[in-house]
């Protein structure tokens, strides 16, 4: 059953205040000389957790979708940006350091894998035992061979994992089409796969509509990644731009950024470009799934642009991009089926209670994963006929 809320706008807006007071006071003055950082990228990664998250408390987990509002309504962007964000990490790496394909699936898949399996067996674990909840083995297999071909918010163990099968899908292809001197070339192979696959839906998933919503994002960080690193000229002159222009002229980029990312999150529906989707009607597109996608991406866009001008650097959307993908593992069974903070606090409380304790279980989630990771890499390292030769 839905969580019945009382007074919405005001817990909405003790949110957001308390959200913008700690962002305000976690800002400091950048140091770094790079365009896109690290920490611009965890800072990003934040922004895609919190909206994802506020998005499935507005929208599944509470009976009034004007909870959170608008905070909730970016949970696609959120999703790309956390796309966007994996596709430019690894070819940052690729081009860097080239791996082999099975090195790449060692070092890469271990860090997906560890965490997500050990959420996995914990959730289906404690799900019996306390819940009495039971699932069928042929469910468990699948969903630990990372399997999700639905996204049932209530009958799945955890679903919005159908994430996490669409990112494995493009580190699995990744390594084999990936080419260094032509990493856009990369970008456009899977752009064409996933719209194929997404379109076509040959194994007519339920969680399709999902996948079709995110189809590009991840080859756009491919190319950022080939931009900003590549000989492109495309890096200076972006530094130079930015070094150059203060005042008025860098206060229009940045606020004309944010600016269309809110206008495009808030006009992500067919509906708000009747014009146009008739027009893709007329010429057999789902208008719902293009409009929709184009919006997020654009936004998305935007706010790239705004982070990587910016002079300050947020330490709260660091720590929420630090610990992004354990939260993004744990944050909705954990809502969904063990909350009990809505019970005893005010709304409000209880959300910045759940953001808090996310961040605590993704950094102890962390401390235990990565030696795990770290140990099983030097094993299957150790293990190859090269190395045992020695």
């Amino acid at each position: 059953m839905p969580i019945t809320i009382t007074n919405v706008s005001t817990s909405t807006f003790i949110v957001i205040s308390t959200l913008v007071v700690a962002i305000m006071l976690s800002l400091r003055k950048s140091k770094h000389t790079e365009l896109f950082p690290t920490c611009v990228t965890e800072e990003l990664k934040g922004i895609g957790i919190l909206s994802v998250v506020f998005a499935h408390i507005s929208y599944m987990l509470v009976n009034d979708s004007h909870f959170l509002y608008p905070l909730s309504i970016a949970g696609g962007v959120g999703v790309d940006l956390f796309l966007l964000m994996s596709g430019f990490g690894l070819t940052v790496s690729m081009l860097k350091k080239k791996l082999s394909v099975s090195e790449f699936y060692r070092r890469r898949l271990i860090k997906v894998f560890i965490p997500f399996w050990l959420v996995l067996t914990l959730l289906f674990i404690v799900d019996n035992e306390v819940l009495h909840i039971t699932y069928s083995l042929k469910y468990i297999l699948e969903s630990l061979a990372e399997w999700f071909p639905r996204a049932s918010a209530f009958d799945d163990v955890d679903s919005p994992l159908w994430y996490i099968n669409w990112l494995v899908m493009f580190y699995v292809l990744f390594p084999i089409l990936f080419m260094p001197k032509k990493p856009w070339v990369t970008a456009i192979l899977l752009a064409a796969i996933a719209n194929i696959i997404a379109i076509m839906d040959p194994l007519h998933l339920q969680a399709n509509w999902l996948h079709r919503l995110h189809t590009n994002a991840f080859s756009l960080g491919i190319l950022l990644a080939w931009l900003l690193t590549g000989n492109t000229g495309f890096s200076k002159s972006i530094i130079w731009f930015k070094n150059k222009y203060e005042g008025i002229g860098r206060s229009f980029v940045l606020a004309l950024s944010v600016g269309l990312a809110a206008y495009m999150i808030y006009h992500s529906r067919s509906s708000d470009w009747p014009q146009l989707a008739s027009v893709l009607a007329a010429l057999g597109f789902s208008a719902d799934f293009f409009i929709g996608q184009a919006s997020s991406l654009i936004a998305m866009t935007m706010l790239v642009i705004f982070f990587s001008l910016k002079r300050l650097d947020c330490k709260a959307l660091y720590l929420f991009g630090l610990y992004s993908y354990e939260t993004y593992l744990l944050h909705w069974p954990l809502l969904e089926r063990y909350d009990q903070l809505f019970t005893y606090f005010p709304a409000w409380l209880a959300v910045i209670f759940w953001l808090c304790i996310f961040v605590i279980l993704g950094w102890l989630m962390q401390k235990i994963t990565r030696p795990i990771s770290t140990w099983i890499d030097s094993v299957l390292t150790a293990s190859r006929p090269a190395d045992i030769l020695k």
